[in-house]
């Protein structure tokens, strides 16, 4: 018995790292070229010499991406050589080890038998595939997000829990910023437990473990770039790409003559065309409301594209593209052909599963977690199909139990089977 209850994770486990990780050995790439992967191996090279987080051609510090993701390449690259396959082949681990984290969430919060169809589904899932042969974040973030809802599922509104709470927030937030909006996800969990004061003492211990997590890289920030940068620098050049005068609802950069004005060393040039990039941004949105609105169905659609624009990625190669143009069609069809099955049955799970679906402690996560997604892809930034990576295992979620809610009802079966 103890052998069978392990046994569906283990068999998971070991078929997503194989699919994953004979994706990387297939993939062969001769180079970068110029995109966040680039940096993020770059910061991990310098790290692994002992040399921080060194701005990308000019001389000084810079805190343009979140740290956790550079020091894990980092500690790799000083551990197996400077190497992007040893990144690679990390992320491929890290992306079955969700596989399982997504098995214990689903089994805790909903039954067994959903959590097999869910741990099924992101194994053999392309987009979370192709993404692990590219070095950014998208992998790691995601796992560490799973992570944050096992911890929501097994946590008791106790002090301790608290602050594992915000320390997983925290940690989170070291990775890609936007973890800092999972603060009102124990908020949604616990508000009927307690009085508005109560709750509030319990949320500011959440509040407080996640900037103990978070201080030392801010005050790493506040030493070599005299300035006060929690996380990263980069956010305001996404915001821009989501508020200017060329704003498409996807990616958009400034004109090179853009960044002229500024100082040619860092970290000066960083902080002064971030400063000026937030600046235009809000003074669009403030001049433009129109546009403003006109362009949130334009973000939700970039947001949404099918995930074989994963391919741009992973088959941008400076020299040869490591993947011919037939292959690039054939995986990129049944990649689309996945996601856009995963989003049409998340919409009908929304419509079908009803409420006590979506009034249970696993429901309201997850719908809290898309608005704020809408919020911040459709709205706040822009939409960019990266993006929507770590909320596929939530989109799974409501998936699978869309499909077993149908398998139970059929001629003969017995509802209860494997719950």
């Amino acid at each position: 018995m103890l052998a069978w209850r392990w046994f569906p994770h283990a068999a998971l486990f070991s078929l997503a790292l194989v699919l994953r990780v004979c994706w990387v050995l297939w993939v062969e790439r001769t180079g970068f070229p110029f995109t966040d992967a680039l940096f993020y191996h770059g910061h991990g090279e310098s790290i692994s010499r002992g040399d921080g987080f060194e701005a990308l051609g000019v001389e000084g510090p810079s805190a343009r991406w979140p740290p956790a993701y550079s020091v894990v390449l980092g500690g790799l690259y000083w551990l197996f050589g400077v190497d992007p396959l040893v990144g690679e082949l990390f992320n491929a681990l890290t992306g079955a080890v969700t596989v399982v984290l997504l098995m214990l969430l689903v089994e805790r919060t909903l039954d067994r038998r959903t959590a097999i169809v869910a741990g099924t589904i992101l194994t053999v899932m392309p987009g979370p595939i192709l993404w692990t042969d590219v070095l950014v974040t998208e992998t790691l973030f995601t796992a560490v997000f799973v992570g944050f809802f096992l911890v929501l599922a097994f946590a008791r509104p106790t002090w301790g829990w608290m602050a594992a709470i915000g320390a997983v927030m925290g940690l989170g937030a070291l990775v890609r910023g936007e973890a800092l909006t999972w603060g009102l996800l124990p908020i949604v969990l616990f508000w009927r437990d307690f009085s508005r004061v109560d709750l509030l003492k319990r949320i500011s211990v959440v509040a407080a473990a996640a900037v103990v997590v978070m201080s030392p890289w801010t005050i790493r920030n506040a030493i070599v770039m005299d300035a006060f940068v929690p996380v990263a620098t980069n956010a305001s050049q996404t915001l821009w790409s989501g508020h200017n005068d060329a704003a498409t609802g996807g990616q958009v950069y400034p004109p090179p003559e853009y960044f002229d004005r500024f100082g040619p060393e860092a970290p000066e040039w960083e902080l002064e065309s971030v400063a000026a990039l937030r600046n235009d941004a809000f003074e669009f949105m403030i001049e433009n409301p129109v546009r403003e609105l006109e362009l949130i169905p334009l973000k939700i659609i970039h947001l949404n594209r099918g995930d074989s624009y994963a391919l741009d990625w992973v088959n941008n190669d400076p020299d040869v593209p490591p993947i011919s143009a037939i292959n690039v069609e054939r995986i990129g069809v049944i990649a689309d052909a996945a996601y856009f099955a995963l989003l049409t049955l998340t919409l009908l799970g929304v419509v079908t599963l009803g409420r006590p679906f979506w009034r249970q402690p696993i429901g309201r996560l997850v719908a809290t977690s898309f608005l704020t997604a809408l919020f911040l892809y459709g709205f706040l930034y822009y939409g960019n199909y990266r993006y929507r990576l770590p909320y596929e295992p939530f989109m799974i979620v409501v998936a699978s139990s869309v499909l077993v809610g149908v398998w139970s009802r059929r001629p003969g079966a017995d509802p209860a089977a494997g719950s």
